[in-house]
């Protein structure tokens, strides 16, 4: 029985872990597509400054949560979301709406898919 419990306490530690990590995502998801969708409505408004500093401010929360994203996530994923930012932040300096938007649109996608692929699913899972 004791050889038994050692390994099941690593396992639920692990599942704890996942399930946390999980929840964690989804409340940073959260966060960053609401404040994208501040940003898209600035952008409609045509408050390009405001919109291009409140883009800068996200970029920034995003690239302190760099190192537990790689470790904990998949870096394709990863490295799609940090290109449709930087694509974003230069064609908020060009205030191009159209492509900004779409970029932004894009950047929602994949930050949602980013999320869902971290949650506890039988697709995930299996």
């Amino acid at each position: 029985m004791k050889s038994f419990a050692i390994p099941a306490a690593v396992l639920a530690a692990l599942l704890g872990l996942c399930l946390w990590n999980g929840w964690w995502l989804t409340q940073r998801c959260g966060e960053w597509d609401a404040e994208l969708s501040v940003i898209d409505e600035l952008v409609l408004q045509e408050e390009w400054e405001a919109a291009e500093m409140r883009l800068e401010a996200l970029y920034s929360r995003w690239q302190r949560q760099g190192l537990w994203l790689h470790v904990t996530t998949e870096h394709d994923a990863l490295n799609e979301a940090e290109g449709l930012f930087r694509r974003a932040l230069v064609l908020a300096e060009e205030e191009d709406s159209v492509e900004f938007r779409a970029h932004i649109a894009d950047l929602r996608s994949a930050l949602q898919l980013l999320c869902e692929m971290e949650q506890v699913r039988v697709e995930n899972v299996l």
